[in-house]
């Protein structure tokens, strides 16, 4: 057992230094770009138009926020359990445990 723990120890400490010695054997490399400007690389996000019946991501809605109702009219007051999302200029209503869509209010928002 003792000679199985040496074992399993040393394997331990031999093999990250084997995973790391060809990215440190790579020479560094130093280009020289005259006159050129750098290239940044953004995540791009993708949106998404929402559709009743679907589960909401708030990751993939544009200008998402919660809505008060009470500042527009002819919305009504949420059930119970429920409440109001924007999603670009449209206008949601999520179920708050579910995060599932009951109905889509589209143009509400110019």
């Amino acid at each position: 057992m003792k000679k199985f723990t040496a074992a399993l120890i040393a394997a331990a400490i031999v093999v990250p230094t084997l995973a790391a010695a060809p990215a440190m054997a790579q020479p560094m490399r130093h280009d020289d770009h005259r006159g050129s400007s750098k290239t940044v690389v953004t995540k791009q996000v993708t949106y998404k138009t929402f559709r009743k019946g679907e589960r909401f991501d708030r990751n993939r809605a544009r200008n998402y926020q919660q809505v008060d109702y009470r500042k527009y009219r002819n919305v009504k007051a949420p059930p119970r359990g429920y409440h109001y999302v924007r999603s670009g200029n449209d206008l949601l209503l999520v179920g708050i445990t579910s995060g599932i869509i009951s109905a889509v209010t589209t143009g509400m928002f110019r």
